[in-house]
């Protein structure tokens, strides 16, 4: 029996999603030489497992990046773990490439390495993560020589770390991007706010050191990925506006389903990893400011602290039968659904708050300080209720709490914004399309 040839009508008997994916991988490959292109993925973060808001940020945007490119992830690991982790990365990666982790080393290795961080960090004003992953573990040493053998078309950094690396892609002619994932030099003004000890003179001082630095690492990329507006908004303002891509953090509707079904006695929660200090200090405040305020006119609800690994000062919390401290949930989604509204007290505008897409995305409604929801596009109503001190966010809880039918209203408000803003194909489907279109242009011009 003769072949058909190209275009005949055996072609029909594929299926249209067979024709769909050959049209989007033409797509994807047209200006690249008909293949796809090569995008190394720079991360000291691993995709699992998805516990924290970065894991599942790198999680989502291997997921993506994958539709578009082929994906090799560049990483570190104990010495004793490679193999396994290389293993597991098989799921996320086409091709992963996992350094044996350098740090702190052996013998009298260790103790003069862990100088030379110190000294590294008192002159820079850096933090020592930034000395072990961009001088050591992530080097542009190391990654010189991952480079020797492969060819990429762009590089991706998780954090700025490693940024002095940068020069080694640049000296092959390959474009850098920053995921800056947040602010950090904020997050390290907020962490020196509690040291009350340290004069408010010096705690300026580092601060305007740290960012000065994390300012210098960004121009090192030739674009920055920011993840809420208003750091978006900063960061044109310090390098220039068609330097920034925007990608919000966002979540696969499929696998949070809108399902709020509010228990009874009513349950008022603080959702967030809670082995972190400023997670610590919010479920306390909830815990021992706002709820006192709650229970004034519902005395029979109830508090949940769901996080994994919380402290044991949280967990002494429980001795009150009102308060129940989960520790890791597995399906943590079957139990926020029954959560009638979940307090976000946070404090500090940097970042993003993943955790109140993953509610409103539920359903739940979620009442927040203004700085908890900075830069989100979220309006009162959509959702959450904007509120500011304990007496406050108390009253904002209690008018969901004894109002059902705005309780209702805020719920499905909520899950109509998360369709319309975070949903993956808005967020890391976006940017990946945002990335590939900028090469494409990128590599015209230079034709």
């Amino acid at each position: 029996m003769a072949e058909r040839a190209a275009g005949s009508p055996g072609r029909s008997r594929r299926s249209w999603k067979d024709m769909g994916a050959e049209r989007r991988t033409a797509a994807v490959t047209e200006g690249f030489g008909g293949t796809r292109p090569r995008l190394a993925v720079v991360s000291s973060v691993l995709p699992f497992p998805r516990t924290s808001g970065q894991a599942q940020r790198v999680h989502y945007t291997l997921q993506a990046a994958r539709e578009r490119f082929e994906v090799a992830y560049v990483t570190v690991a104990p010495k004793d773990q490679t193999d396994e982790v290389s293993r597991r990365l098989r799921e996320f990666c086409d091709e992963s490439v996992v350094l044996p982790s350098l740090w702190p080393g052996q013998g009298r290795e260790a103790p003069l390495r862990r100088l030379r961080g110190a000294a590294y960090v008192a002159r820079t004003g850096l933090k020592p993560s930034n000395y072990v992953i961009g001088r050591v573990e992530l080097s542009p040493e190391r990654l010189r020589g991952v480079l020797e053998t492969r060819r990429f078309d762009c590089a991706l950094f998780e954090y700025w770390h490693a940024s002095e690396s940068v020069r080694v892609f640049r000296d092959k002619g390959i474009p850098c991007v920053l995921d800056m994932h947040n602010i950090l030099w904020r997050s390290y003004a907020r962490q020196l706010e509690a040291l009350r000890m340290v004069p408010a003179w010096l705690r300026r001082w580092a601060v305007e050191r740290y960012r000065r630095r994390e300012e210098e690492a960004w121009r090192r990329f030739d674009r920055v990925i920011a993840i809420n507006r208003e750091e978006e908004r900063y960061a044109a303002e310090t390098l220039q506006p068609g330097r920034v891509f925007y990608a919000p953090m966002g979540v696969e509707l499929r696998a949070w389903p809108y399902s709020w079904a509010p228990a009874e006695p009513k349950r008022v929660a603080y959702y967030g990893g809670l082995g972190g200090a400023q997670n610590v200090r919010t479920a306390l405040r909830c815990a021992q400011a706002i709820m006192p305020e709650i229970w004034k006119s519902q005395p029979a609800a109830e508090l949940w602290l769901v996080g994994s690994n919380p402290p044991e000062e949280l967990r002494r919390l429980a001795a009150d039968s009102r308060i129940k401290v989960t520790g890791f949930v597995e399906n943590v989604r079957e139990l926020l659904r029954t959560m009638s509204v979940v307090l976000c007290p946070w404090s500090g505008r940097y970042g993003f708050r993943s955790r109140v897409v993953e509610l409103l995305a539920l359903g739940v409604p979620a009442v927040a300080t203004a700085d908890a929801v900075d830069g989100m596009e979220l309006e009162p109503g959509q959702g959450i209720r904007v509120a500011e001190g304990d007496v406050g966010l108390a009253r904002a809880a209690l008018e969901l709490l004894d109002d059902a039918r705005l309780a209702r209203a805020t719920s499905a408000a909520g899950r109509r914004r998360v369709e319309e803003l975070f949903d993956f194909d808005h967020t890391y489907g976006r940017l990946m399309r945002e990335i590939t279109s900028w090469l494409r242009t990128a590599k015209e011009v230079a034709a």
